[in-house]
């Protein structure tokens, strides 16, 4: 018969404590979370992302422990962590600017503040043009015959026109 030594024993023990603590945590904070919002009297849904972010920050420091008693090294892990996070938030600001015009758009369309064939003016910006076309990125100004002006759709909603 095959007996496991005294260290992996250990080893598989502690990891049984991380993760029936992790799940005590990660299960039983949504009850706890909403308790305190009835409590401070604040809207259910504010804590959803809270909720959300530490659920996961308790399964991540779960992991990250339990492949440190199995002998990873943490540093290591943190390192991959961090770069894997930093490529995640560069691609969203990268990819952000594009996002925000098309639900722009959206919400131009839906809401028509002007129309093509409108008259617009930027006084920040000293530009003023007639509308000549309406693309998922930009509004097209005709500021002089032959000469146009792109404008970016996240633009009405950042300054005054």
């Amino acid at each position: 018969m095959n007996h496991l030594d005294p260290d992996t024993l250990r080893r598989l023990v502690e990891t049984g404590v991380i993760l029936i603590v992790a799940l005590a945590l990660f299960f039983g904070l949504r009850g706890r979370i909403l308790q305190f919002a009835r409590w401070a009297g604040l809207p259910r849904l504010a804590f959803a992302p809270v909720r959300l972010m530490l659920r996961y920050s308790i399964l991540v420091v779960a992991t990250v422990l339990i492949l440190g008693l199995w002998g990873f090294e943490l540093g290591t892990i943190l390192a991959l962590l961090g770069t894997v996070l930093g490529l995640v938030a560069i691609g969203f600001v990268a990819v952000w600017s594009v996002l925000s015009n098309f639900l722009c758009t959206f919400v131009l369309v839906v809401f028509k503040p002007f129309s093509i064939g409108d008259e617009l003016e930027f006084p920040a910006d000293n530009v003023k043009g007639r509308v000549v076309d309406l693309s998922l990125i930009f509004t097209t100004l005709q500021v002089e015959p032959g000469e146009t002006v792109l404008v970016p759709n996240n633009t009405y909603f950042q300054r005054v026109f």
